[in-house]
């Protein structure tokens, strides 16, 4: 297996990797988003709410900020507190203020430093002359799994690495025309691709050669990989957190099956 980072940041992954197969890039992709644990709201307790949303709306919003940190804390079904709530698995997150003021998910002042919002810049709601709002938040550690609001990995997806192939060209220039992403080019004469990693497959270019000269297809054993992270963690962590997910389980299954072996 080879691996090509074409770009590696906070926020964005994208890499080539080869000599495997789509079944094992899949997995890494449904492991990147189902099973990366984060924290997020989980629970919110309102002590005065004369705002214009409902109390539950705004707890729909708060559940959906991404926060930072939380590599200390387990998740609640698995704390020695039995799911009552202690310093091991939940961070409390305070908001009061009174209006007018526009809140922003900076206003929430966290008991754990590390556990603050990954973008300070969201609007949260917009408060007029005299509202106020005073509420607890509770977050909690959990994955995809139990609720989408943990999903770290906002975009996960793959395709194959293009092949471009070109024999006996009649020099018609209609795959050139044809393309949408007017990645192929005619220079002297010569028909290629100029950028593989543009290319997605439509075979629009193939249909317009009429003389069949013309071949794109995928590479069954290469494929460019895209992953971007919602801020609450690196890409290099969300994708090392996927990887060891997924030898964790694959070890689980060799051990349940040995058993019976």
């Amino acid at each position: 297996m080879d691996l090509e980072f074409l770009e590696l940041t906070d926020r964005q992954v994208r890499f080539i990797i080869s000599e495997t197969t789509p079944a094992f890039v899949n997995s890494m992709r449904r492991s990147m988003i189902a099973d990366v644990e984060s924290m997020s709201i989980d629970e919110v307790n309102f002590y005065n709410n004369t705002s214009v949303l409902f109390d539950e709306m705004l707890a729909l919003r708060l559940g959906l900020l991404p926060l930072t940190g939380g590599g200390n804390y387990v998740p609640a079904s698995s704390c020695s507190c039995n799911g009552e709530g202690c310093f091991q698995c939940q961070v409390s997150l305070t908001l009061n203020v009174k209006g007018p003021v526009t809140v922003y998910s900076r206003d929430l002042a966290s008991s754990d430093p590390e556990v603050i919002p990954a973008d300070g810049d969201i609007p949260i709601i917009k408060l007029f002359k005299d509202q106020e709002l005073m509420l607890e938040a509770i977050a909690r550690k959990g994955s995809a799994k139990d609720h989408t609001k943990f999903q770290s990995a906002i975009a996960a997806s793959y395709k194959h690495l293009p092949k471009f192939s070109v024999k006996d060209c009649n020099g018609c220039k209609e795959c050139v025309e044809a393309c949408p992403k007017q990645i192929i080019k005619d220079e002297g004469g010569v028909v290629r691709l100029t950028d593989e990693l543009q290319c997605t497959l439509c075979s629009l270019c193939v249909e317009a050669c009429e003389s069949g000269a013309l071949s794109v297809t995928g590479d069954p054993h290469s494929f460019v990989f895209y992953a971007e992270s919602d801020g609450s963690m690196s890409c290099k962590y969300l994708l090392t957190a996927s990887v060891e997910s997924m030898s964790k389980r694959a070890n689980e299954l060799a051990n349940f099956v040995e058993t019976f072996a």
